[in-house]
C-alpha cells in the first residue's frame, strides 16, 4: 500500500503488486470520504471507499503495458484476444 491521492477521499491509499517485467502495478484505491461529499448527502460519519482496477487485472491477463489501450475504439484488436476466440 502506498499513499494516493482522489479527489473525494482524504487520506487515500492503492494497493500495489510487483510484476516482473512491468514494475509495480496498481490494483485500485481506498480511502475515507470527504465531509464535501457526504454531508450535502446528510450523512454525519465517516463512510469509507474502495474500488479494484478490474481493467489493470485485465491487462495483465492480456501482456499489455499500457492500460489505456484496452479503452480504445479498436474492434479487430479486441477480436484478436486469446478471451474472444473462446
Amino acid at each position: 500500500f502506498r499513499p494516493g491521492y482522489f479527489p473525494y477521499t482524504e487520506p487515500s491509499v492503492e494497493p500495489e503488486v510487483y510484476v516482473e517485467g512491468l514494475g509495480w502495478v496498481e490494483l485500485g484505491g481506498a480511502g475515507v470520504f470527504r465531509k464535501e461529499v457526504t454531508e450535502p448527502l446528510g450523512i454525519k460519519g465517516k463512510v469509507l471507499a474502495w474500488g479494484l482496477g478490474i481493467g489493470r487485472l485485465a491487462m495483465l491477463r492480456v501482456g499489455l503495458r499500457d492500460l489505456r489501450k484496452l479503452y480504445l475504439p479498436d474492434i479487430n484488436w479486441l477480436r484478436s484476444l486469446p478471451a474472444a476466440k473462446r
